[in-house]
């Protein structure tokens, strides 16, 4: 009992490991953190951004692994939703820079000026299917 309880643990440890240190090498690979840093030039913190996604990560595992009860009430919760929101259009955005699908969409469609129009439509977009999800 002892030997699969021990073995179940480092079992578990190893694929949470895995599965981190696969996450941060995709955020990496992406550059978010590199690139959000030079567009509000605070480049100098690129460290403390990483490494507060790192601790948001190991806390929300925690979070929710043990079901700890933070009693805060809705300013938290309005808080985590705007920061979570924030960090995951970052992410989109980043993977669709990455993709280059607006610049190829962008010339297709012979769109010159509006550039800025259809990222902030998608964002709302994407902000009224958030809303529509979770008050559902």
């Amino acid at each position: 009992m002892f030997l699969r309880n021990l073995l179940l643990v480092v079992y578990g440890l190893s694929a949470g490991a895995l599965i981190a240190g696969s996450f941060l090498a995709f955020l990496s690979m992406i550059g978010v953190v590199p690139r959000l840093a030079g567009l509000s030039k605070t480049i100098s913190h690129a460290m403390l951004y990483e490494t507060c996604i790192t601790l948001g990560g190991v806390l929300g595992t925690a979070v929710f692994i043990y079901r700890w009860h933070i009693p805060l009430g809705y300013p938290l919760l309005i808080l985590y939703g705007l920061f979570g929101g924030i960090f995951t259009g970052c992410l989109i955005g980043a993977l669709a820079e990455m993709l280059k699908s607006l610049p190829v969409f962008s010339r297709r469609m012979k769109l010159r000026d509006g550039i800025p129009f259809v990222i902030y439509s998608i964002a709302l977009g994407k902000i009224a299917g958030c809303w529509m999800q979770f008050l559902r």
